[in-house]
């Protein structure tokens, strides 16, 4: 049976782990994810990876809520006093990034510092943070999707561009056969034209030696 640790929660919506649609459930790159989230992602990959998966490479995992909930009894994290002023820097920097943009770098760090500082606070707390980080991490995949689909148009492009090339070497080397096949055809023109000339003066030979053979015979009689 799995066992998780006090505030493990799905790295999508960042509710804990528990039953029916927030089960943890395994794919097959290795991450988990709650049944809601893998049944609402836009495309069946990981929102993590991008690893491609189907409904039947999802595995649902057992846990130990028992486990679970005697702990968190026991060890309640207490709230940082800076908690509320690190709330505020995640949620102006997360709207300096919708305003000003970032680099993928820095908006996946900032996604990853988000859920770590979520993580373990209960969902009722700083909801607006919540929301904007869900929508950074909305936004970090179809960035992410659009530039998969950038590449893949390059691709695309390249490729056509490269079967182009290819078209106009054989158009180029189809008109070079042409040409070289008119050329065949009137340099055997040219041979027969000569072939007919040297068999009509052959049967004028022919002709004059039979003249020839003739008054031969007539000067011997």
């Amino acid at each position: 049976m799995l066992s998780l640790g006090p505030g493990s929660a799905c790295d999508v919506c960042l509710e804990p782990f528990g039953t029916d649609l927030k089960a943890p459930c395994s794919i097959p790159c290795g991450h988990v994810f709650c049944v809601s989230c893998l049944h609402n992602v836009a495309r069946p990959t990981c929102p993590l990876c991008r690893t491609s998966f189907s409904s039947w490479d999802i595995t649902k995992l057992h846990i130990d809520l028992e486990s679970i909930a005697a702990a968190l009894s026991v060890e309640q994290m207490p709230v940082p006093s800076n908690t509320q002023e690190h709330a505020r820097q995640l949620q102006n920097r997360i709207t300096q990034v919708a305003q000003s943009g970032a680099t993928e770098l820095q908006t996946t760090q900032l996604t990853e510092e988000c859920k770590v500082f979520l993580a373990p606070l209960p969902k009722t707390m700083y909801t607006d943070l919540r929301t904007a980080y869900k929508m950074l991490h909305y936004m970090c995949n179809v960035k992410h999707l659009y530039i998969e689909q950038g590449r893949t148009l390059n691709q695309h492009l390249r490729n056509i561009t490269t079967l182009t090339q290819e078209v106009d070497r054989l158009k180029a080397g189809f008109e070079a056969l042409k040409i070289e096949k008119r050329r065949l055809e009137e340099a055997w023109q040219n041979v027969s034209a000569e072939r007919d000339n040297v068999a009509s003066e052959c049967e004028k030979l022919h002709e004059q030696l039979d003249n020839a053979e003739a008054q031969m015979l007539l000067v011997t009689e």
